[in-house]
């Protein structure tokens, strides 16, 4: 496997959603960064070696890893249908999790405008990538999109790798100034001194001369005119006589003769050449449609500015479908146009595609494809009139296909067993002892009360004949009895839903708690559930002597707890029971009560096996003939106790007015009983 750099760049990508944009990102990063400092797979992992090591060495040895996310990275599956990404041996989530755990800069990509995945989508590990700044790329703005892309990685790598810019000239160096030779001196001097003076003027004019062409090599001049004659050429002549053409005899030293400057090199092209001249495409039939890749490459130095056309397309018979170049290609990169026919017309079709760059010669594909027309219609035969072959004997219809029963099951239930059956040639069912007659679907369930283990009979009957099948059904064993103690405990609660006689009535559900037990006398809280809770009310009553409580606009209750403490036989009568005011209004009752009878009631708690008590609270009218058909004169009351469940299970309290009519009649019922 190849090493990453200490300051590379790994590109993470998944082939099934991103591999032609990794290469083609590749390409760029590494002609604008260097092969050396890109790391795009982890390939030629050698058998034997740890993978998951060698992606966390691979992704700790780079500065950056990119993220290409594209529609399909979040939800791409396995072979068993299981998001690749929530295997914790995926390379993406391994690539992307080592980068997160070593805190390496990580930048996710978004791919032709892919949403960035939702943070609660991500497995765990790989979430932190939704607070990581993403950069679009985009194909049909590669240039532009990959540009900003490199941008962010050297703003991120802090180092010089955009390409060094060509140094501009340096600015022209001032001529040195010309040297003037000192005046002679006003002595005439010998001719030998001449020549010496002459040869060392000759001297400085040749070295400035040289120093300046130095200066100036590579700045073209015009050609030398008399007027460009080297200062030195006009200095003064002594007035003394000079002899003609003084030649110095005194070896003069060469100047430097400067190089002469280098050619310049010719400035990078691109070069695009074609691995096919043409594209000709099979003859198809019309309606169908055809593709030809077309592959480019750049073998040229410098990168190749593109446009691509399609001309002579008459019948619009071709298109460019997938378009892998876009606007510019790189040196010694390659890339593809694929071109569909799809034939409108039948015949020949023509066209060309264009490939043009701002800079060097075009290139051209010139297009071909035929269309073929669908075969003409073969006219049909002519029937020969024949003499009819004499019918034959009827045959006898086939025998009916026997009832089938494809499937029988029993269910248990808390009451007894739910049959469902699968027959098929049946138009009769029957399910014996019980239900009977079913009905004559194919599929269907019914519900069997049982008490006990049945076995039950399936009968299919049909035009085909007749089948049965068995099946042994078992109800569910009832719960077990819950351990009760004989008197309640603090925090037992007990749920009531109450009615009434009239439209108008309240409908509530009602909640006792107990609240603590003193001896024989229970305290205990009411508050009402529904339909606008209350606040609670405590109120005590003894659990071994009748009497009637008073809940304020519940109104009363007969001993609640009678059952629970001294169960009453079927003797027991009570006179002279205490008895407050109604409505803390009516006042001067008289109560009495007895056991009335036992019997089994049902509510919704359960059944219950109870005693019955029968109450009758009676007072005198005080209100005269104005208050006969409202005042309460009777109060009856019918009380069920079951010793299980401690308070009563069930109460119906009527209240009459003097007139005897019905004021109201209440019915209490139970059910629910919550241990503490």
């Amino acid at each position: 496997m190849r090493a990453a750099s200490v300051d590379g760049i790994f590109i993470s990508y998944r082939r099934d959603d991103s591999a032609g944009y990794a290469g083609r990102l590749y390409d760029r990063l590494a002609g604008h960064f260097g092969a050396g400092r890109v790391f795009m797979d982890v390939e030629g992992i050698e058998p034997g070696t740890d993978f998951v090591d060698a992606i966390e060495n691979a992704v700790a040895s780079c500065r950056v890893l990119i993220v290409l996310i594209g529609d399909e990275w979040l939800s791409t599956t396995d072979a068993n249908g299981r998001r690749r990404l929530d295997d914790p041996h995926d390379f993406i989530r391994l690539e992307t999790r080592a980068a997160l755990a070593r805190d390496i800069r990580v930048v996710p990509v978004l791919l032709d405008r892919a949403p960035m995945p939702a943070y609660e989508a991500l497995p765990e590990d790989l979430r932190p990538l939704v607070r990581r700044q993403a950069v679009e790329l985009n194909h049909k703005q590669w240039e532009a999109t990959s540009g900003e892309l490199i941008r962010t990685l050297e703003k991120i790598l802090h180092t010089g790798d955009a390409p060094t810019p060509i140094p501009s000239a340096a600015p022209e160096p001032a001529a040195p100034p010309p040297i003037t030779p000192a005046p002679p001196a006003v002595t005439p001097a010998s001719p030998a001194k001449h020549r010496g003076r002459w040869g060392a003027l000759a001297a400085l004019v040749v070295a400035a001369v040289g120093t300046w062409l130095w200066l100036n090599r590579d700045t073209p001049h015009p050609p030398a005119t008399p007027a460009s004659t080297p200062p030195a050429a006009e200095a003064p002549v002594p007035e003394a006589p000079v002899p003609e053409a003084p030649v110095p005899e005194a070896p003069v030293p060469e100047a430097p003769v400067p190089e002469a400057p280098a050619a310049e090199a010719p400035a990078p092209v691109a070069h695009l050449v074609a691995e096919h001249k043409e594209g000709r495409f099979d003859a198809i039939a019309l309606g169908k449609t055809a593709t030809l890749e077309l592959k480019l490459r750049n073998t040229g130095q410098a990168p190749a500015a593109l446009k691509s056309t399609l001309t002579d397309n008459a019948h619009s018979s071709f298109r460019i479908i997938v378009d892998t170049c876009g606007d510019s290609l790189r040196a010694g990169g390659g890339c593809s146009y694929t071109v569909a026919f799809s034939p409108a017309e039948a015949g020949k079709h023509l066209a060309a595609l264009h490939v043009s760059q701002l800079e060097g010669e075009p290139l051209q594909w010139q297009l071909s494809g035929e269309a073929e027309a669908p075969p003409a219609p073969t006219p049909p035969a002519p029937v020969a009139v024949s003499t009819p072959a004499p019918a034959p004997a009827p045959q006898s219809p086939p025998a009916p296909a026997a009832p089938r029963i494809l499937s029988l099951d029993a269910r248990a239930e808390s009451d007894g067993a739910t049959i469902c059956y699968r027959v098929e040639n049946s138009t009769q069912l029957s399910l014996t002892p019980r239900p009977g007659a079913l009905p004559t679907a194919a599929r269907n369930c019914v519900k069997v009360p049982l008490s006990t283990p049945a076995t039950l009979t399936l009968t299919a009957t049909g035009p085909g004949g007749s089948t049965r099948q068995k099946v042994l059904a078992t109800p569910k064993p009832p719960p077990p009895a819950p351990v009760v103690s004989a008197h309640p405990q603090p925090g037992e609660t007990w749920i009531y839903r109450t009615r009434g006689k009239w439209p108008t009535s309240p409908a509530r559900t009602l909640q006792f708690t107990t609240d603590r037990v003193d001896g024989n006398t229970v305290y205990e809280n009411m508050s009402v559930l529904a339909p606008k809770p209350a606040r609670a009310v405590l109120r005590r009553s003894p659990g071994t002597q009748a009497t009637v409580v008073d809940w304020g606009d519940i109104g009363w209750e007969f001993s609640p707890w009678m059952g629970a403490f001294d169960p009453p036989t079927n003797s027991g009568r009570w006179r002279g029971i205490s008895t407050p005011k109604l409505e803390g209004r009516w006042g001067d009752w008289s109560t009495v009560a007895k056991v009335d009878d036992r019997e089994r009631v049902r509510v919704p708690a359960g059944s219950f096996d109870t005693v019955r008590i029968e109450v009758w609270s009676t007072r005198l009218a005080t209100g005269g003939s104005a208050m006969r058909d409202i005042e309460p004169t009777t109060v009856h009351f019918d009380v069920w106790y079951a010793p299980e469940a401690k308070r009563y299970v069930k109460m119906v309290r009527t209240t009459k007015a003097a007139s005897n009519a019905e004021i109201e009649e209440d019915i209490f019922e139970l059910v629910e009983i919550r241990a503490r």
